[in-house]
C-alpha cells in the first residue's frame, strides 16, 4: 500500500492533490454522501478525504468514511481486489487530483441511525439505489455504479 510520504512525492512531482475513500455496497446499495451546499443533482460522491502524512491510502479512506458518514468499516470487509483510482482532470487533460478507492461489503447491517454527516463537508449520508444513484451521483463517479446490479 502507498503511504503518504510515496503519495507525497508523487504529488510534488505532478502537482497532483490525492485523496481515498470507500465504495461502500450493501443489499445492492451504495453509501453516498451530499457535499453540504452543493446542487442536489449531480454532486454525490462517495466518502473521500486527504491522505494524512504516514498514513496509508486504505488507512485514509476508512478514516475519511468514518469521518465524513458516522459509519466505521473494518478492513476485513473490503475487497482486496475491487479498488482503483478516479482522476480529475483540466479542461486540458492533466490530472489535478486522484481519488483512490476500495470496495466495502460490511457484513453488519449500517442502520440509519448511525449516519452522521460531517456538517461542514457533508449534510446527508445513505444508501442509493443504482436508479437512485445514477440521478444524483458526480459524473466522475459514475463508473463505480458497475459495483450494484
Amino acid at each position: 500500500m502507498f503511504v503518504a510520504e510515496t503519495l507525497n512525492e508523487w504529488k510534488n512531482e505532478r502537482g497532483v492533490k490525492i485523496s481515498a475513500g470507500l465504495v461502500v455496497i450493501q443489499d445492492n446499495k451504495m453509501l453516498l454522501v451530499h457535499p453540504t451546499n452543493s446542487p442536489w443533482w449531480g454532486t454525490y460522491s462517495i466518502p473521500k478525504g486527504g491522505v494524512d502524512k504516514g498514513e496509508d491510502i486504505l488507512e485514509a479512506a476508512i478514516r475519511e468514511t468514518l469521518e465524513e458518514t458516522g459509519v466505521k468499516i473494518k478492513r476485513k470487509h473490503i475487497s482486496t481486489s475491487d479498488n482503483g483510482h478516479i482522476d480529475y482532470t483540466d479542461n486540458k487533460g492533466k490530472v489535478y487530483k486522484r481519488v483512490y478507492y476500495f470496495v466495502a461489503y460490511p457484513m453488519k447491517p449500517i442502520e440509519k441511525e448511525n449516519f452522521k454527516p460531517q456538517l461542514n463537508e457533508v449534510d446527508w449520508v445513505g444508501l442509493l439505489s443504482r436508479n437512485e444513484a445514477k440521478k444524483r451521483i458526480f459524473g466522475r463517479f459514475k463508473p463505480l455504479l458497475k459495483f450494484l446490479k
